[in-house]
């Protein structure tokens, strides 16, 4: 784990906005998170930044972003399983390389398979409801890890169960 103070959000944002954050803290792995999250005020969770428009005037609290397990992708017969924290694209090209179909429509799009599920990423007709089977969660108020199956994702238009009313404040 590697915390920083006052880290320009623009290091980390794909448009290149932001100012600093209070706390910056790279994790990599669950236990790490569960600890960031255990101490961490107002935290905010990133992946590439990608899609993230960070007030140039800083953030008064904790971004974490997702490092190292968090970015692994594995492929076992014809399924992929993928961090929240893996790039999109290298997921579809894992899919490629092992004679997959469907992921197709993701190569393109910037980001990370965390942010896709969690707004329903589509593109060129294809969307994230259609190759999702399970999202693994955890839940930061009692620490539990749970199973959602895809259809119980609430898949919409760019959104999903983990998608709240409000758009989100940085």
């Amino acid at each position: 784990m590697e915390i920083k103070t006052d880290e320009a959000m623009s290091l980390h944002t794909t448009f290149r906005t932001g100012g600093p954050a209070k706390y910056f803290i790279t994790v990599n792995d669950a236990d790490e998170l569960k600890k960031a999250l255990s101490d961490a005020e107002r935290p905010f969770i990133i992946g590439n930044g990608s899609n993230l428009l960070a007030d140039d005037r800083g953030f008064d609290g904790t971004v974490i972003r997702l490092q190292g397990t968090f970015t692994e992708i594995k492929t076992e017969g014809n399924k992929i399983s993928a961090g929240s924290g893996a790039l999109l694209s290298t997921a579809a090209q894992a899919a490629a390389e092992a004679s997959l179909t469907g992921m197709e429509f993701s190569y393109g799009i910037p980001g990370t398979v965390g942010g896709a599920v969690f707004m329903n990423a589509g593109a060129f007709g294809g969307e994230m409801r259609d190759v999702v089977e399970k999202v693994t969660l955890f839940d930061r108020e009692t620490g539990e890890i749970t199973d959602i199956p895809g259809e119980d994702m609430g898949f919409g238009y760019r959104k999903s169960i983990l998608k709240g009313p409000d758009p989100l404040e940085f």
